[in-house]
């Protein structure tokens, strides 16, 4: 659920206006896609030599693994994915293989790290040509040809401390004496072995774990759980506290690459690329908070004052006191709840300013794209969005492939927020339906052509200081009619893909 909002402050980045900029820029980012694919057949033309060599000293295996290594379709059927950074430095390879193996492997190694290299320009190429969305997809793949990318760490957040990647939060919390534990948190060195025996510290003195949930069952003195970016209280249970910190932070970091030109101005971005701002801020932003409820009966007690119809939600995020609420489901998983409602946090707490956002027009983005992070999961090792599959954006194939149900774009971005959340339950699903279905078009269509477009909307869109909202017509330099037919050929190309899934 959206409250009417007070809303924010973001960086617009300098997408052109009108068609022919469009154009040089979608020249200039089709140009870069090339020299990628060109560095990506280079690679491979070196690593095949290091694979015949292998099959020279009957090393099969070998020459399989490394050949298999590229060997990868770097399609993620419809999605856009993201593999976690490993927490460990590669360690050096052991001189005590035997001569042929180190040698493969040696080689290997380098030619990946070469290649990781040549990347990350590439990546700063895309960064002086404004297109934020293709330099991070790049940053992301300099990390999987090379992890231990100085560079691309520190542009990523990461410090190295030891053998390990870890983040600044992190290191500061060690400095405290502080370890991180998977079930119970940040925790005091001293306080760990405790905890594992069930032993809880409340006011001062150690008392037993049922003790000390019987008392924190009262949210006056939930559980708090924090993390680099989240402070989350809870009267359900310090571990499930902990999980969905977790869960936030993990989607924090991905939501900040998919939508880095968000938040920084394209000088800003030129400058971190470039290296001139190496000095991380002495100011950290305040956290985002989160509360969630033990029960959906807290929930509602908690809000039903404030927002009489709260018993139909599932979630909410208040502008006004900025607090995600959430309750716990033990009928079903809530995360994409949490996500969804994390993407109106996220947007809206990136400045401190408050504004109205989307009340006269352009209220269905700020609901669509929402609605599209719900699809936010981890699978097979990746972090991924816009599973085609996902049940928001097979809804708005039906609507109009199937019920030939569709608002032309020009009407629909018309909408105000009034005019959106306007009508019965039949009303709302279709124009949620419609936004998700839009959102995941401007986010894939052509790979992804028209996405740092749809980013720069949302920056324009919740501008403090915007006197007018930069549309997606302009940004892109299509019109609207274009965009509705380009959009029910992306729905047709869609339903085509999945139906090949199956056969």
């Amino acid at each position: 659920m959206r409250t009417r909002a007070l809303l924010l402050v973001l960086s617009v980045t300098s997408l052109g206006t009108d068609p022919a900029l469009a154009q040089r820029t979608r020249s200039a980012v089709d140009a870069i896609r090339a020299q990628r694919r060109e560095l990506r057949e280079a690679l491979r033309a070196e690593l095949e030599k290091t694979a015949l060599f292998c099959e020279e000293r009957d090393l099969p295996e070998a020459a399989e693994a490394i050949r298999r290594s590229l060997d990868e379709d770097d399609s993620e059927d419809g999605r856009i994915a993201l593999r976690p950074l490993p927490k460990s430095v590669q360690p050096p390879i052991p001189p005590s293989l035997p001569d042929d193996e180190r040698l493969w492997r040696s080689r290997v190694r380098r030619a990946r790290t070469e290649h990781a290299g040549r990347l990350y320009l590439l990546a700063r190429k895309a960064m002086r040509e404004r297109s934020p969305s293709l330099a991070y997809a790049l940053l992301q793949e300099v990390t999987e040809f090379d992890p231990d990318h100085e560079s691309t760490r520190r542009l990523l957040g990461w410090v190295r401390s030891g053998n390990e990647w870890i983040t600044p939060f992190a290191r500061s919390m060690m400095v405290k004496r502080y370890v991180w534990h998977d079930r119970f948190g940040w925790l005091r060195r001293t306080h760990v072995e405790k905890y594992e025996r069930g032993e809880r510290y409340y006011g001062g003195k150690w008392i037993s774990a049922e003790r000390e949930a019987d008392i924190r069952h009262d949210f006056r003195n939930a559980w708090e759980v924090e993390t680099a970016h989240y402070r989350v209280r809870t009267n359900h249970s310090l571990e499930e506290g902990v999980r969905i910190a977790r869960a936030l932070e993990l989607y924090h970091g991905f939501f900040k690459q998919v939508f880095a030109g968000f938040f920084t101005d394209p000088e800003q971005q030129a400058a971190l690329f470039d290296g001139a701002s190496r000095r991380r801020s002495r100011v950290d932003p305040p956290k985002h908070t989160v509360h969630f409820f033990r029960t959906k009966g807290d929930y509602v007690a908690a809000l039903r004052d404030r927002f009489p119809q709260i018993e139909i939600t599932n979630g909410l995020y208040q502008s006004g006191d900025r607090i995600a609420y959430f309750f716990h489901d033990p009928a079903g998983e809530n995360l994409p709840t949490i996500f969804h409602e994390a993407t109106h946090q996220l947007f809206y707490e990136s400045d401190s300013r408050p504004r109205e956002v989307g009340l006269d027009a352009h209220f269905w983005i700020v609901e669509g794209i929402a609605c599209y992070m719900e699809s936010f999961t981890r699978t097979d090792g990746k972090l991924t969005i816009g599973d085609p599959e996902y049940i928001r954006f097979d809804n708005a194939r039906y609507r109009l492939l199937e019920s030939m149900d569709y608002e032309p774009f020009a009407r629909f971005s018309a909408l105000g927020m009034r005019e959106f959340q306007y009508g019965g339950r039949e009303d709302l699903g279709k124009r949620y339906s419609q936004a998700s279905g839009l959102s995941h078009f401007l986010m894939h269509y052509d790979g992804g052509r028209y996405r740092d477009a749809l980013v720069a909307h949302l920056a324009s869109l919740y501008s403090p200081t915007s006197r007018r909202v930069r549309t997606i017509p302009e940004l892109t330099g299509v019109t609207p009619a274009e965009l509705d037919r380009q959009y029910a050929e992306h729905l047709r190309a869609q339903k085509q893909a999945l139906a090949a899934r199956t056969d």
